[in-house]
């Protein structure tokens, strides 16, 4: 199993397009040590040849530009054959309308999430035939083999589970709240029962029944680095719980609170604003506690 880390920012990507914090400034100017990074997504394979997308961010187009992998290899042709949604975030959303050039694929979601989506007049251009986007729906708790819009498997199991969150700002007040508002995923190969699994939980509240051990891969919400993060920085009065994000510093903290999971540990969905996408010394703590920091193009093997 291989997957490509298309994007690693949280959403509006970095630099951010209106944002003058430390971070952005500096990867504007090119400075050591910082790298730009797209809006969060994954590319998942297990053989190279077929595509699942985990959320399919407003970059895609450039990220699919940027990894070969996920290039046509005809006229009218794409690896990807589906696109996973952990929940219905604008970031995680927005790239399915620039999918939409009469191209099939299945798109996996919860009910919850799929309900928001068909509440948008949007979705109509994913419409334009039958069969252009076939919706297929995780259950939580229920293993799944991902298949393309013609039903041909891509070599892949998914197992949703509950994460801590909240609704999409765009349907608060609007939407009743559930658990399948926001997902985690466990994907492994398809034939092997008892093979590894890279476990993605990029949007995280707390870790409040949540169960990340037993995973080979463990790519998690690295979106602040305080909880007070943005405040410290004048650019919000919300702190990371507020936004339904875990910090990772801090007594109820990721780094702490994830350090008996035994697997390679990655850090991704990380926010302009978090100073571990710099070289100082929050990124040596991350790094001096067996934790990496994802970065677009980033590939990983399990």
């Amino acid at each position: 199993m291989r997957a490509i880390v298309t994007g690693s920012a949280a959403g509006g990507g970095f630099p951010q397009w209106n944002c003058g914090c430390d971070g952005c400034v500096a990867v504007r100017e090119g400075r050591p040590g910082f790298t730009s990074r797209t809006q969060d997504s994954l590319a998942v394979t297990s053989d190279g040849e077929r595509f699942a997308l985990v959320n399919a961010s407003p970059d895609v187009l450039a990220q699919i530009q940027a990894t070969p992998a996920l290039w046509p290899r005809a006229k009218r042709h794409s690896p990807i054959g589906a696109v996973v949604l952990t929940n219905g975030d604008m970031d995680h959303i927005l790239g399915l309308f620039s999918m939409r050039e009469s191209q099939p694929f299945a798109l996996y979601a919860t009910a919850s999430v799929w309900a928001g989506l068909e509440a948008s007049v949007l979705l109509r251009t994913l419409k334009r035939f039958d069969g252009q986007v076939v919706f297929r729906p995780l259950a939580l708790g229920t293993e799944i083999e991902l298949r393309d819009a013609a039903g041909d498997s891509l070599g892949v199991r998914v197992l949703p589970f509950a994460v801590p969150g909240k609704l999409p700002v765009h349907l608060i007040g609007r939407s009743a709240s559930s658990s399948e508002d926001n997902v985690g995923l466990s994907l492994r190969e398809v034939d092997a029962h008892d093979s590894p699994a890279l476990t993605y939980a990029a949007a995280c509240a707390n870790l409040n029944g949540v169960d990340l051990s037993g995973c080979s891969v463990l790519l998690f919400d690295g979106t602040f680095y305080a909880e007070d993060e943005l405040v410290r920085q004048s650019l919000s009065q919300s702190v990371a719980k507020d936004m339904a994000h875990m910090p990772i510093s801090g007594p109820y903290g990721s780094l702490e609170g994830l350090a008996s999971v035994a697997a390679r540990k990655i850090y991704t969905h990380i926010n302009n604003t978090n100073p571990i996408l710099g070289p100082g010394e929050e990124r040596r703590a991350v790094e001096a506690a067996g934790w990496e920091v994802a970065v677009d193009g980033m590939e990983i093997s399990w």
